[in-house]
């Protein structure tokens, strides 16, 4: 075995984290591959299921695992999001850099909940409340929730599971709010007071732009709904 050692950034990190012990993970859009040459170089998980949309991305990833001498553990599949996986071939999922949207997308194309994975980890670049609300709406569970700080920037990190019914809301959340994970707050996590001002402060700017429009009512109350938050955690 090559003695490269694959390093991961702290949003990387955290996701291995979150899928040590699973026997197969697929890693959707695994871009370069890091994460999924870590999770081997580590045996955090027994076998990867790299996919890409990009060939040339998929190549990279490919060379890479390679070249630490763990392509044996590892299959390599060009295609959009979970069509090249079968059903029940792995136990967790990796969905991590897309936006909120396209997850959602991903997501709803089948039949069988994560292709019958037992947990899938997001990492939403954007849209977030989009991907939240729709795990929340159809009976997906947030286990795990974390905010990672990573050159000056917040990611919102979360772990889900398909149960068979909607997981319960803090009483004190305000309704209808996605934006931030509210098993963040439950869990306690230290970032929590930064991404809370942080979104505050980008929706009073948003809110001097379209004051007057159509939009100012909706902008107010996600506003609303951070203040309640953080009074809450005061």
């Amino acid at each position: 075995m090559n003695n490269l050692y694959v390093h991961l950034s702290p949003r990387l990190q955290k996701a291995a984290e979150m899928l040590d012990g699973y026997h197969t993970v697929a890693d959707i859009g695994c871009d370069h591959g890091r994460l999924s040459a870590a999770l081997l170089q580590k045996n955090l998980c027994r076998t990867i299921i790299a996919t890409d949309i990009s060939s040339e991305s998929l190549q990279k990833a490919k060379q890479l695992i390679t070249h630490i001498g763990l392509a044996d553990r590892a299959s390599f599949r060009q295609g959009n999001g979970l069509a090249v996986i079968e059903d029940n071939e792995c136990d967790a999922i990796a969905i991590l850099g897309m936006g909120g949207t396209l997850m959602r997308q991903i997501l709803e194309n089948e039949i069988l909940p994560l292709k019958g994975a037992k947990a899938a980890v997001f990492q939403p670049m954007r849209a977030q409340a989009e991907i939240r609300r729709y795990l929340h709406d159809n009976c997906y569970h947030i286990i795990e929730d974390s905010i990672i700080r990573e050159d000056n920037r917040l990611y919102q990190i979360f772990c889900a599971e398909k149960k068979d019914t909607m997981q319960s809301i803090p009483d004190e959340w305000p309704v209808s709010f996605f934006d931030i994970g509210y098993m963040s707050y439950v869990q306690k996590d230290p970032n929590l007071p930064s991404l809370i001002q942080l979104q505050m402060n980008l929706y009073q700017l948003k809110l001097t732009e379209i004051k007057g429009t159509e939009g100012e009512a909706r902008i107010m109350e996600k506003i609303k709904a951070l203040q309640q938050i953080q009074d809450r955690l005061e």
